[in-house]
This record gives structure tokens, sequence and C-alpha cells, in this order.
């Protein structure tokens, strides 16, 4: 037996040193610093700004297209519209205007077929154009069923229904040798009464059929309901007195800041009369020469409408100067 006193058991059992406690590192913590949040709120603007800019820039685009867009579509319309009034300014049927008279005392169409007069609205000085032409709806006329002989008042036509023409309406009776410019007094069923004997004779001896032809003078003039609305382009009818027909017909374009008109005549007779030289109103008016005139030139302005927002215009509206050229066909015949 050992003679060493025997110590407890628990003194013979060694104990494991306690591990040391780890330090985290510094990659492996959550979040981002100052210098990553202010790095991301700077690009965030900066996309944020081009974002808009491009944004900005598109709307911007599609403004003055649909501006640009507008002013176009109205002068086109505008030259679709007067094309066939101007074309046919100062019709004589197959007759030569030299030949033709007028009864009406405010139809001369030998010496003003068209006519321009100055005028003023909303400040905007211009030329009131008058063009002499056939009445729309009815160009093709209707055939004499009768002769007519010098001083009569009345007409027997083919295919004409009473009620067609308006008391006060103007016709022209035309064959291929003279014609005759009357007021209707009142009309039946393939019949007309004027208010004035005509001063030739048709059918009888002659060959060629003659046709009646309702006339109109259109006045091509602007006009201003009130301070507030726009100036518009329109085309009136004559009232009795062979004057304007009040307000506005028939708006042509609306939205007008300036009209000017000029001419072409010609220029002398024979092949001279070929060339022609660019006048005035004023000019073709003095010379009383509107017979010879052989184009219009006509000089419209036109803004956009307060709906359309243009950016970098005045006001946020966009004009535009568009230059129409027509030719009167039946001017000199």
């Amino acid at each position: 037996m050992s003679s060493k006193a025997s110590l407890p058991l628990r003194a013979f059992v060694s104990r494991s040193p306690r591990a040391p406690r780890s330090i985290p590192s510094r990659r492996a913590q959550q979040g981002v610093g100052l210098v990553e949040l202010m790095l991301a709120l700077v690009l965030g603007l900066f996309i944020s700004a081009m974002v808009l800019e491009y944004f900005l820039a598109s709307r911007s685009t599609l403004n003055t297209t649909s501006a640009v867009s507008y002013l176009q579509e109205s002068a086109r319309h505008v030259t679709r519209r007067l094309q066939p009034l101007v074309r046919n300014a100062g019709f004589s049927g197959c007759a030569s205007v030299s030949s033709v008279s007028d009864g009406t005392g405010s139809h001369a169409l030998s010496d003003s077929p068209l006519t321009a007069e100055s005028d003023t609205v909303a400040g905007i000085t211009y030329d009131r154009l008058a063009l002499q032409v056939p009445a729309l709806g009815a160009q093709r006329g209707w055939q004499l069923g009768a002769s007519v002989a010098q001083g009569d008042t009345s007409l027997t036509l083919e295919d004409y229904t009473s009620g067609t023409l308006e008391t006060d309406s103007v016709v022209l009776i035309s064959d291929c040798e003279s014609g005759d410019i009357a007021r209707l007094s009142g009309d039946g069923n393939n019949s007309l009464d004027l208010s004035s004997a005509v001063e030739h004779g048709y059918g009888g001896t002659i060959q060629t059929q003659a046709y009646v032809y309702p006339l109109q003078r259109w006045y091509l003039l602007l006009s201003q309901a009130d301070d507030d609305s726009p100036v518009r382009l329109c085309l009136n009818g004559e009232d009795v007195d062979g004057d304007p027909a009040a307000g506005c017909g028939e708006e042509v374009s609306r939205y007008v800041e300036a009209l000017d008109l000029t001419f072409d005549t010609a220029s002398g007779s024979g092949s001279a009369s070929r060339f022609a030289v660019e006048r005035s109103v004023a000019e073709v008016e003095a010379a009383n020469d509107w017979s010879s005139v052989r184009r219009i030139h006509i000089s419209l302005t036109l803004k956009t409408p307060p709906t359309i927002n243009v950016e970098g215009e005045g006001d946020g509206e966009l004009q535009r100067t568009f230059d129409i050229t027509l030719s009167p066909r039946n001017i000199g015949l």
C-alpha cells in the first residue's frame, strides 16, 4: 500500500484551457458607410436628372412637331379651299368676258371679276379679296329650253326645280357668242324670272347652246367675333347690295397674324402677255388691270392655338408664314 496519501481524483483531471473570444472582421460587418451613401445619392440624382432632361426634351419635340403639323395642315386646307374659287374667277361660260352685259349694277364681270379692298381687323391691315365665280354645287348650270329674245325677262330651263335658287340670286346666261348677268325676281319649275331684261338673244339662228350658271361673289376676309377670340380667315358670300355678308360665313383658318396679297399681271399683248410682272394691290387697282391678273400670291401668317405650348417661343406660340400661289384660269377669256 502506498505511503502517499491518496488525492481526490479531480485533482488529476486536467482542465482544458478556455478558447479565446474571436474578434469579428470588418468585412463581415452589415450596412453601408457614409461615403457609400453619399456616392449612391449623387449617382441617383445624376441618373434622375438625365431621365428628366430626356423627358422634357421629348415633350418639347413632340409639342413643336404638333405645332408645325397644325400650321402646315391649316395652310394646306386654305390652299385646297381657295383653289377652285380662284381658278374660276371671271367665269363667263364659253363667251368672252368682254361680250357679257351686267344688268345688276354690282357684278361687272368684264371690269372686275376680282377686286381687293383695304381693311383692318384686330389691328391687322390687309387686302380683302373679292372673287366672282359660279356658286358652288351647281357649276354645270342649266340648259335653256327655249330661245330668248333681247328684252325678255323670263327664261325657260331644262331640269330646273323651283326653289333651287333664292330670290335676288345672280345668274349668268351665256352661249359662245355673248352673255348676260341678271338678278332673279322669282322662279318656278323649269323657269326663272329676271329683275331686268336681257341685252342679248339666245337660241334662234345661233347654233350654240346657251346655259344659265348661278354666280356668287365670294369675299376672302378676316373676322374676329370679340376681343378675346382669335382672328379667323373667312369666306363670305355677298348681301343684296353686293357687300360682304356679316360675320364669318365659312371659317377657312384661324389664329391669323397677317394676310398679304400680290398679283402677277400680263405685261403686254400677244406673246408678251405670257410674261407676268409682280404688282401690289394698289398698283393693280390704280391701273384697273384686274382682267390681266395671271397669278395671285397669298402670304398667310398663322400661329398655334393656346392648347399647343411650344417652349422657347414668345408666349409659347409658334408662328409660320406660308406663301400660296393660285392661278385664275378664266380671267382674260
